[in-house]
């Protein structure tokens, strides 16, 4: 029987002879198999004409095309950085072997008069303040016998109601006497008695600062008062939405008459000839505004109001993640509270009431618990942060929140916008997070007072002498070198001021919105750079500046509403650098004024480049840092210089 072994005392085949016999792609049983290197090796060597073999066999490109998306610059960058450092450090020691030591104790130079004018100038704006508060507060109490009064037989026979009444005027009256006096006394205190410009420019940024928030909190104020007048509780039935100002009056014109009309059950009365209705006549029928600018209670689509590209940014900035998890929680519970009033209110879904409060309880006692929510609930979470969001509805009412405690909360605040109420973290203050932030204003603090003393000072004594001769090349190379100096100041300060500053603020008092500024370096053009670098003022800009000229009752042409802002901002910006240096020149302004025409010069090279050539950015880094800021602050210097012998 053959059981497949050979005979006893026959010889055994060799290895070599069992390898002959196996099928290909099978390996003894007696030997390993050869690594995947060595076949690879093997293979190589048995490829016929090495020297003749195929290399460019397909379309490729660059690694430095634009095309190429996915490739890294790390090393380059830090080349770039390591050269910088480098050349920084040349600087450094040609500046000590040149001019030595020339930083000097900060405040050393300062005499006494200037210190006492710094706090005069100081104490005046907190005068103001105080000033505002009695003002609001002496107007609530006429504002409140009003409305319980009146109540709502008045608002249906007094036609007065939708303009301005006698005692708003003067209300408004006082404010402006107020807003005048917080600019021109601090103005005055420091173009006659300060001598220093840094002290000078403190007081007026002080100044300047609260002047904005004083106007916020009027203006704010004032339509809180037409609505409470109105007895608008939910803020969104304003009748100045479908007003205009004919002959000196504020009226329902007749174009929007139509409009009215088709949101109420039944007509407004009209005269035979045309005449515009009064306000009592469309004050009854006015419609709720459930679109998103009912974000301003006077305003119209924000497609038709705003300048291009600013809804881009309200998307960018509302996109920004929370500060802490807990914040989440407590808006989702704040918007579904929100949501179930308005139900309420307009008596849908009553009820369903008890059924979406117990599954928005149980939906956050699972989050609460850190188990992870349904897509169900993360969807009807987001749509009701929406219906918050687009809402006017603050947790402190009217004329409740004309107190002390919660207009000083705005003076302190990190915002120039008023409102009765503001998003609060939860917690205690977290020590470590305030503790990085004001070691941060320390070290960058003393980093440009040392930048500025040691290097920018004897650059700009240069230039006083290079424009006394008329030396456009040397001139030229003090501006350059300047601009090294001026944006590494540029940089910390604004680190320093809207990173550091401003969050150790918000932290401290549990401000929960701390989207201060976007990415701005990465701005196209410039008017996103205007948008995105300093978020309180283009919100304030937006809010009382833009949205009431371009909305009823004026309805101002949107070229208009931007020409007017750049305006102010130019009259603010010579304010606050002009007065300090004692040098009225316009620089500042005719600056600011210019950058309406950059924009137009920047928007076009988007649109005839696109946006990833990067022409709009080099044109903002060129005209902004390289030579606008070094140019200015060398015609600064060379009048205070003048002057100031």
């Amino acid at each position: 029987m053959d059981d497949g072994r050979p005979p006893v005392g026959s010889k055994l085949p060799s290895t070599a002879a069992l390898r002959r016999r196996l099928p290909p792609n099978t390996h003894s049983p007696h030997t390993t198999p050869a690594p995947a290197a060595a076949r690879r090796t093997k293979a190589k060597k048995s490829i016929p004409y090495l020297q003749a073999q195929v290399v460019h066999y397909k379309p490729r490109i660059s690694v430095l095309d634009k095309e190429l998306t996915t490739v890294s610059y790390h090393g380059l960058v830090n080349f770039l950085l390591l050269l910088l450092s480098a050349t920084l450090i040349r600087l450094a020691i040609e500046n000590y072997l040149k001019y030595g030591i020339l930083v000097s104790i900060p405040g050393s130079s300062v005499s006494w008069p200037d210190w006492l004018a710094t706090l005069a100038g100081l104490l005046s704006v907190v005068a103001s303040f105080l000033a505002a508060y009695t003002i609001e507060k002496s107007a609530a109490p006429a504002t409140r016998l009003q409305n319980t009064e009146g109540g709502t037989d008045a608002m249906a026979t007094d036609p007065a109601l939708v303009g301005v009444p006698l005692e708003e005027r003067h209300t408004l009256l006082l404010h402006l006497a107020n807003l005048g006096f917080v600019l021109v006394t601090p103005a005055c205190i420091t173009y006659f008695a300060i001598f220093q410009p840094a002290l000078g420019t403190l007081v007026m940024l002080f100044a300047c600062i609260t002047f904005l928030k004083l106007y916020s909190l009027a203006a704010t104020n004032f339509d809180l008062r037409r609505a409470y007048r109105l007895n608008d509780t939910r803020l969104d039935s304003d009748p100045w939405r479908f007003s205009s100002i004919e002959r000196g009056r504020l009226v329902v014109s007749p174009a929007q008459r139509g409009l009215v009309e088709r949101h109420s059950d039944s007509d407004l009365s009209t005269d035979a000839d045309n005449e515009p209705a009064t306000g009592s006549q469309a004050l009854r029928h006015i419609p709720p505004f459930k679109t998103r600018s009912s974000f301003s209670l006077n305003a119209r689509a924000l497609a038709e109001a705003l300048v291009e590209g600013d809804d881009c940014i309200d998307a960018k900035a509302d996109a920004l993640p929370r500060p802490q998890l807990r914040l989440r929680q407590r808006s989702v519970s704040a918007a579904s509270e929100t949501s179930r009033l308005i139900a309420a209110a307009s008596g849908e879904a009553a009820h369903s009431d008890g059924e979406a409060a117990h599954s928005d309880g149980k939906a956050a006692s699972s989050h609460d618990r850190g188990l992870p929510r349904s897509p169900q609930a993360e969807k009807k979470a987001e749509t009701e942060e929406k219906a918050a969001r687009y809402q006017i509805l603050y947790s402190v009412a009217y004329p409740d929140n004309v107190t002390v405690k919660n207009f000083g909360y705005f003076w302190l605040a990190p915002t120039l916008c008023y409102q009765p109420s503001y998003p609060l973290l939860p917690g205690p203050i977290r020590k470590s997070f305030l503790a990085k932030r004001v070691a941060e204003l320390v070290i960058i603090g003393l980093t440009m007072y040392v930048l500025i003393q040691q290097y920018a000072v004897p650059t700009l004594v240069g230039s006083v002498q290079a424009i006394d001769k008329r030396d456009g090349f040397w001139l030229s190379e003090r501006v350059l070198k300047l601009s090294v100096i001026s944006a590494t100041v540029w940089f910390l300060g604004f680190y320093a001021v809207f990173h550091a500053g401003l969050n150790a603020l918000a932290e401290v008092l549990r401000f929960a919105d701390r989207a201060f500024y976007l990415d701005w370096w990465n701005s196209v053009d410039l008017a996103a750079y205007w948008r995105e670098w300093n978020l309180p003022i283009h919100y304030f800009c937006k809010r009382h500046i833009m949205m009431p000229l371009v909305s009823a009752p004026l309805s101002l042409p949107v070229n208009v509403g931007v020409m007017f802002t750049f305006l102010v901002s130019a009259i603010m910006h010579e304010l606050l650098f002009g007065i300090p240096t004692h040098c009225l020149r316009g620089y500042s302004f005719v600056g600011m004024m210019m950058q309406i025409p950059l924009i137009q010069l920047t928007q076009w090279l988007v649109r005839w480049r696109g946006p990833e050539s990067g022409l709009g950015n080099a044109v903002f880094w060129i005209s902004f840092c390289i030579v606008g800021q070094p140019l200015g602050v060398v015609q600064y210097y060379y009048t205070w210089v003048k002057n100031n012998p």
